[in-house]
């Protein structure tokens, strides 16, 4: 298998995992045993990752479902995420999601994680991921993936920069099956309760990816010459920013409503969600994929500057009740808050973002 851009430079951290150059030594026991059974360390904690035999990927497996994270290649991130009750693999299998995909900031694109090299640590329970400074980019970037019993992975990504940048932004893409329908909370006009919205094709944006801004602020991002650079043969598309989202969740659906694939981000860690409108005809559709990218950061940084953001993917039986999901979102702002300027949090029972 080609690794795209990754660094032979690889190392445990307190695991019992040891990766040489590309390549798994077999684990001893009782380690080996352990590790062939993804979860059987208890219901509590992270599950446990297991080396799946092509030298980047790892291998899950909770009450809920079961996946890949992979760590090399131009789709790095989760490549497999199944859901165990009806079966369904949710993931594109050309692509993947929690894929660090653009880094750029006011009228400047500085390059994409999915060519830069990187090295990788491993554990146990999470895999990191981490990309140096380069002449492009002068910051640090590490992304730890963890899965989270009983249904969701967590990336938790940090950026430590040694450089001046205005309005920072990872743009971070998650690649579904097209059978998926994207939905979103929108705010309504006159403090009416948010419309849970499933963008469908139209003339007026047709060709466009579709931009759901937090606020009029964050609107401009994205219109501010950052999709106009196509340095390093950067893909360019016109973003439209439209309504504002009134929950900092996307949610995808299966066919029959049974299946919910959450998204989701706090809103202070994420400035806009932008997503692939959906259409039944193969024709009018923009991609052949469902697809939702969150723009994380957004603020301006300076030389020395530490962020960590996390962004959650989650499986959760829908029955068609899409408030389901709301209420995971609403834990996990709760769980999120913490340390956050309290003045400047929303409240997640009542006005969160």
């Amino acid at each position: 298998m080609q690794l795209l851009g990754t660094s032979k430079r690889w190392r445990s951290i307190g695991s019992p995992f040891l990766l040489v150059v590309l390549g798994v030594v077999p684990l001893t026991a009782p380690a080996a045993e352990e590790a062939a059974a993804p979860g059987a360390s208890g219901a509590e904690g992270p599950a446990v990752l297991t080396p799946s035999g092509t030298d980047d990927a790892f291998e899950f497996q909770t009450e809920s479902m079961e996946g890949t994270i992979a760590l090399a290649g131009a789709y790095h991130g989760v490549t497999r995420l199944v859901d165990r009750r009806s079966g369904r693999q949710v993931i594109d299998p050309r692509y993947s999601a929690l894929n660090l995909f653009k880094l750029m900031s006011v009228n400047q694109i500085m390059g994409q994680p999915r060519t830069m090299e990187r090295t990788t640590e491993v554990a146990p329970d999470r895999v990191e991921v981490s990309w140096a400074p380069t002449d492009g980019h002068n910051a640090r970037i590490t992304a730890r993936y963890e899965v989270v019993r009983p249904n969701a992975v967590d990336v938790t990504v940090t950026v430590r920069s040694q450089g001046a940048y205005r309005g920072y932004e990872l743009f971070m893409s998650n690649y579904f099956d097209k059978t998926l329908r994207p939905y979103v909370f929108l705010k309504s006009r006159g403090g009416q309760e948010p419309e849970l919205v499933l963008p469908m094709v139209s003339d007026v944006f047709r060709g466009t990816v579709l931009v759901f801004p937090r606020d009029a602020h964050a609107a401009r991002r994205c219109v501010d010459g950052r999709w106009e650079r196509n340095e390093w043969k950067t893909p360019i598309v016109q973003m439209c920013p439209v309504r504002h989202y009134a929950h900092c969740l996307a949610l995808l659906t299966d066919p029959e409503d049974q299946l919910g694939v959450v998204l989701m981000a706090h809103p202070r860690h994420c400035y806009a969600i932008s997503t692939r409108y959906f259409a039944e005809d193969d024709a009018d559709r923009l991609t052949t994929y469902s697809a939702f990218d969150f723009s994380l950061f957004g603020d301006d940084l300076l030389p020395g500057d530490e962020r960590s953001v996390k962004v959650r993917l989650a499986l959760i039986p829908l029955d068609g009740d899409p408030s389901r999901a709301l209420e995971l979102y609403r834990e996990f702002v709760a769980e999120t808050s913490e340390g956050l300027d309290a003045p400047d949090t929303p409240d997640p029972k009542g006005t969160v973002q």
